[in-house]
């Protein structure tokens, strides 16, 4: 009896561990020539075909998105931003600050939401812009009451996006 409830633990402590190396994995991706770094105890996502790497808190269920999109010139990344916002506008996300910002050394916009369902109020972080031929967003979910607790592993993820052209 000892030997099975020492295997269970072993076993229990095992998937535990492989789990919690998961979480601090970089995510890899070839086409965009980017890693994208996890916050410390958030986990990647693997069903998120739209974007380049999506992690997920377990405790708060808060998520942070990074998609990228080729471009040709920068109207196409003014067309590809202004859909993005549009999109959310038109969802009844209230657009609440909106200015010109450097993270990471990347110079872009930084936008805040707020969606309001059935009693919760969401904050919604969006951080735009261009590397290179790519229009990126940094895309960060969070309740409202914590986003300034869940906001640094947001701004973590853009400011340790590594570029293989060494950005």
């Amino acid at each position: 009896m000892k030997t099975v409830r020492f295997l269970i633990i072993l076993l229990l402590a095992l998937s535990i561990s492989s789990v919690a190396v998961a979480q601090s994995d970089p995510v890899v991706n070839e086409e965009f020539g980017v890693t994208v770094t996890p916050p410390e105890a958030w986990e990647a996502l693997t069903d998120d075909d739209s974007a380049v790497a999506s992690f997920k808190h377990g405790e708060s269920q808060s998520q942070i998105q990074v998609i990228a999109t080729p471009l040709m010139n920068d109207e196409v990344a003014d067309v590809f931003f202004d859909t993005f916002h549009s999109t959310l506008s038109e969802s009844d996300f209230e657009e609440v600050s909106r200015e010109e910002t450097e993270i990471g050394g990347f110079a872009g916009t930084s936008v805040t939401y707020e969606f309001t369902h059935s009693g919760v109020t969401l904050a919604i972080k969006v951080f735009e812009f261009m590397h290179d031929d790519t229009a990126w967003l940094a895309i960060g979910y969070m309740q409202d009451d914590e986003a300034d607790e869940y906001s640094q592993a947001y701004y973590s993820v853009i400011e340790n996006l590594s570029f293989e052209n060494g950005e």
